[in-house]
């Protein structure tokens, strides 16, 4: 992920130099408007555990998002907008751990299913540069507001065999939400995760003509999950923080 920063900070860059020799293309009064965007965006959310887990556990969801943004121009000489909209995204992903070993030949393997469903509300500060007549650049910074409809997770467990000596045997369990505090999920109000975030993010978005090619990377202030709690007499708190990436093709009007 730093790795995407460090592009997008390059990009920038790029960008402002870019402006800077294409002052004879800059931005018109008449280009300076208001404008939608509809898109289609890959998204890939990174949930990262802190110190009080193992980092073993670490994993990631891919993703489709349905977005749309409207950017509201808010100087009628200076290509400076403020943008929001809402972003449907749906996220799932199968993490498999290593097989352990009983044998030479016995083996069991855990594998977790996740399954996501959520709406953001992004607010962003954008500027756009004019490269073109049809070409123009626009990086951007904001907040983003998350909240989850779904969220939910599932074990399933394959061997070589069972106790009963059935050859390739496979239990898969029940979808768990991890917001469901009852005995049959999480069991305890301690355990369950955060249903809203509220994040950052940067960004860069490329349009020729109608259409839109965006990138943009950030991380979440409120993590999915954190619990306080007491150990040997120390207090520590267990974070489940959260990183994403996304990636738009978009048509704007």
């Amino acid at each position: 992920m730093k790795k995407v920063l460090l592009t997008l900070a390059c990009a920038s860059c790029v960008m402002s130099l870019s402006a800077q020799r294409a002052s004879d293309s800059a931005m018109s009064a008449n280009d300076i408007k208001d404008y939608n965007r509809i898109g289609i965006s890959y998204n890939n959310t990174h949930y990262g555990f802190n110190d009080a887990y193992d980092n073993d556990s670490n994993f990631g969801l891919n993703g489709v998002g349905i977005d749309y943004i409207h950017g509201f121009s808010v100087s009628e000489n200076l290509p400076l907008y403020i943008e929001t909209g809402l972003n449907f995204d749906f996220n799932f992903s199968t993490k498999n751990w290593d097989k352990d070993y009983d044998s030479d030949s016995d083996w069991i393997q855990y594998k977790e299913k996740f399954n996501n469903i959520n709406m953001q509300v992004p607010v962003n500060v954008a500027w756009k540069f004019a490269v073109s007549d049809d070409f123009s650049i626009a990086p951007y910074l904001g907040l983003n507001f998350k909240v989850h409809f779904v969220w939910k997770q599932k074990m399933q467990v394959d061997a070589s065999y069972d106790p009963e000596g059935v050859k390739e045997w496979n239990d898969e369990q029940d979808w768990i939400s991890v917001f469901d505090d009852s005995e049959d999920a999480m069991g305890d109000k301690d355990a369950t995760w955060n249903r809203f975030q509220m994040g950052w993010h940067v960004g860069v978005g490329f349009q020729y003509k109608p259409i839109y090619l965006g990138v943009q990377y950030g991380t979440d202030f409120i993590p999915a999950y954190s619990h306080k709690y007491t150990y040997d007499g120390e207090s520590e708190t267990a974070k489940i923080n959260t990183g994403n990436l996304k990636v738009t093709l978009g048509y704007v009007f």
